[in-house]
């Protein structure tokens, strides 16, 4: 539910939340909600375990089309989408994750999993969430059960299995900007043990920032910004013609044609870009077409579209071997292709433009074997995991065709790719060279990576309850251990070097045991408070576009202690779920730009110092009636850092900060339902918030920051509405209400994107 966020209407929904009569509650009841975030069927009220779950009807209630819509629903997880891709999130939880998340050579703290399936990397993650169970968000390290870069949490996303019984659900939705999409699910009866269900999903969107001046030429290509065609099929077959025993395999496919953000410049007016021409504009709000800060007239960038395609296979074999333990194994192979184009637009100020041009192939396969067991007063899991993944990625940088000169520079030579002229302004001279002006762009920055990474685990987690009359299912100890072995090896090839992107290689090989301890009691059925002791790490590995390529970093590694309570009241209307919690991290890896004006492109990675976070985390559900429910979610987090000495020396402790990590962050929900002779009208309401937040780390150049803002979403449908032997939903909904125009993403003190216009539309939906 969205709130504005003034004293008034807080105050006023703390007098809903806390006037609510249990007589006007006396008829509801909250749902249940299974989970499998310890590897088999739970509820979630009776796991030590801090978490949000999202159903498939919540999906659907919320208009959550991408994982970023998930994001802003949670208030630890932040999901910045790559600020030169439209394609890849950045993951955050509790404060700890990785802006680069497109590099090969550097690891994410937040792990994904498709149906057990750990993906390396978050390429594709914004593939429509067409066919999904449910979604459960793990806050805080999982270094036992989940294992490698899982050091701030995971995010398993699940998918609906095969019924074996024929089904088909159709839905359509419409909107501004050429919003269209379609998801298809369609389900086979079963034929000889064997169930089949097919998806496909299609959604387009319309660029929302229009890329168009006098300035085009001929053979250019000139993509909107913010456009969207994606694709998505998937392929599910399950078999449980065998008694004990069920097999899984599934195919998934996305291709998504997109365009990145639109960084406008909102640095300062005055002095001049690097040909002499005098900045007179600065853009400090929204804007939806394309404009140059010299003069402020509508100009068109280069700018061709990124194409993703993303495929997987997933094979799971579960074996009940007896009425007490089962077997799983679970096979994963995942690869993707990315044409990453980017222009930042003059949004450095003028004094070079910058085209980014990013190729990445990559693959892997996965093994996990895992045994499930349960007796009287002891429940355990083991396993093996291995994992082998591979990649190359390589990057073009150019000084983009909207830069005509360089303060006397008149050429680029065509051997060295180094600026050359008549000699002066440290320009030498050169012989054979190209003009600084043509259809073709200028290269400066030309270089490739590849990435092996071979990764093995033992891993056991055992929960012990002690038989003792007083102690009878109310305290459980649990004891979980993993053994992980890392290799890697990397190398980055140069062609051209303008910003000292050198040749260079290096490898990594450690082996780490993670431990988690837990102590949960249950106080009554439906109240329990536990203590979390856990650790777990993220790998080293190298800064794609550091300085020094050779000088590999080393893994961090994180403790985390939490007091966590989960408490359902009043017959179970009421859920009030929390934590609070201090994670420790040693040789934190940090991000350090020299220069992110003049060479925002230029990023060394280093291990050096120690975090401390400090957070609280608060979970509530109201059925307020048995038509209406409401909930909050809010997270607090606070840091420090000690000991930052950077290469050169340096102390940065006091200027080094946590990107993308709020202060505050919290977000209300509101469901009412009116039951009607022709179906349910159902109301939904949903509102975000989050503090100012660091979106750059460690420059020279002063504190970057993107502001507070916060969203509102609402969607009104009838549903289950029967018409042709189908049930039917019907919706209109909006996405930024109150279309609010603050700034998203910073890159320096100038480059700033902002939040998506205000959109408005309708969908339909029928199933039987």
């Amino acid at each position: 539910m969205k709130l504005v966020t003034t004293p008034k209407k807080l105050a006023l929904a703390t007098m809903l939340l806390s006037g609510v009569s249990v007589q006007s509650m006396a008829a509801a009841e909250l749902e249940e909600v299974v989970v499998t975030a310890q590897k088999r069927s739970e509820s979630m009220q009776d796991i030590p375990i801090a978490m949000s779950a999202y159903s498939a009807d919540n999906i659907q209630a919320m208009g959550l089309h991408s994982a970023k819509d998930i994001g802003m629903a949670s208030p630890s997880l932040q999901m910045p989408t790559y600020p030169t891709s439209s394609n890849n999130l950045a993951l955050f939880i509790r404060g700890v994750g990785s802006a680069d998340s497109i590099s090969l050579t550097k690891d994410n703290t937040v792990g994904v999993y498709y149906d057990g399936v750990y993906a390396g990397r978050s390429t594709g993650l914004l593939a429509d969430l067409a066919d999904l169970e449910r979604v459960e968000i793990l806050r805080g390290p999982q270094g036992t059960l989940y294992g490698r870069n899982t050091t701030s949490g995971a995010i398993n996303f699940i998918n609906a299995k095969p019924t074996g019984e024929f089904g088909l659900k159709q839905s359509l939705t419409v909107g501004d900007m050429g919003i269209f999409r379609s998801v298809t699910n369609l389900n086979l009866p079963a034929v000889a043990g064997f169930k089949v269900k097919l998806t496909a999903a299609i959604s387009e969107r319309d660029g929302w920032v229009e890329n168009d001046g006098a300035n085009k030429l001929p053979g250019g290509v000139y993509e909107d910004f913010y456009s969207e065609d994606k694709e998505g099929f998937r392929f599910a077959v399950r078999y449980d013609g065998v008694e004990n025993l069920v097999i899984d395999y599934a195919y998934d496919l996305s291709d998504m044609d997109t365009t990145p953000a639109y960084f406008q410049y909102s640095g300062p007016v005055g002095g001049a870009d690097g040909n002499g021409n005098p900045i007179t504009n600065s853009y400090t709000s929204r804007l939806e077409e394309t404009r140059t800060p010299t003069g402020g007239i509508n100009y068109a960038y280069y700018l061709p579209l990124t194409e993703t395609e993303v495929e997987g296979h997933n094979l799971t074999v579960t074996y009940d071997i007896n009425d007490h333990l089962t077997f799983k194994s679970i096979t994963g192979y995942r690869e993707f292709d990315d044409n990453l184009s980017t222009n930042f637009a003059q949004s450095f100020g003028g004094a070079f433009g910058l085209e980014v041009n990013t190729i990445t192939e990559h693959e892997q396969l996965s093994q996990e074997f895992q045994l499930i067991g349960s007796g009287e007063t002891i429940s355990y899991v083991a396993g093996l995991y291995y994992l082998k993944e591979e990649g190359e990625q390589s990057e073009k940088q150019f000084l983009s065709r909207e830069t005509v000169d360089l303060a006397g520079i008149e050429a680029i030579d065509n051997a060295t790719g180094f600026p050359c002229g008549d000699g002066s302004n440290a320009a030498p001279l050169c012989s054979g060279f190209i003009p600084f002006f043509n259809i073709t762009p200028l290269l400066f920055n030309d270089y490739a990576a590849e990435s092996d990474v071979e990764s093995s685990a033992v891993f056991g987690q055992a929960t012990w309850t002690p038989p003792a009359a007083e102690l009878e299912n109310k305290l459980d100890l649990t004891l979980g251990l993993r053994y992980t072995k890392d290799e890697r090896e990397s190398e980055r090839f140069s062609n051209r070097a303008w910003n000292g992107f050198l040749a260079g290689e290096g490898e990594s090989d450690l082996s780490k045991t993670d431990w988690s301890v837990v102590a949960d009691y249950k106080w009554t059925d439906n109240v329990s408070t536990y203590l979390k002791a856990a650790t777990a790490f993220r790998s080293g590995g190298a800064g794609r576009n550091s300085g020094d390529y050779s000088q590999f970093f080393d893994e961090e590694t994180l403790i985390s202690y939490e007091f966590g309570w989960k408490a359902e009241m009043l017959d179970r209307r009421l859920r009030i779920n929390g934590a609070i919690y201090q994670m420790e991290i040693d040789d934190i890896i940090l991000d350090y730009l020299p220069d992110p004006v003049n060479a925002p492109n230029r990023v060394d990675v280093i291990n050096s110092g120690e975090a401390t976070i400090n957070g609280f985390e608060l979970d509530v559900l109201a059925a307020l009636t048995e038509s209406f429910t409401i909930g909050f979610n809010y997270a607090y987090l606070d840091y420090e850092f000690n000991d930052v000495i950077f290469p050169d020396g340096t102390d940065h402790t006091d200027t080094t900060v946590l990107v993308w990590a709020p202060e505050n962050a919290y977000s209300f929900i509101a469901d009412y339902n009116v039951s009607l002779a022709a179906g349910e009208l159902r109301f939904h309401l949903d509102y975000s918030r989050q503090d100012e937040q660091f979106a750059l780390a460690n420059t020279d150049e002063g504190e970057v920051e993107v502001e507070a803002f916060d969203l509102m979403n609402a969607r009104i449908s009838l549903a289950d509405v029967d018409i042709a032997g189908a049930k039917w939903q019907f919706g209109i909904w909006s996405r930024n209400v109150l279309d609010e125009r603050v700034s998203n993403y910073r890159i320096g003190t100038t480059a700033t994107t902002y939040l998506q216009p205000r959109t408005v539309g309708a969908d339909v939906m029928f199933e039987f």
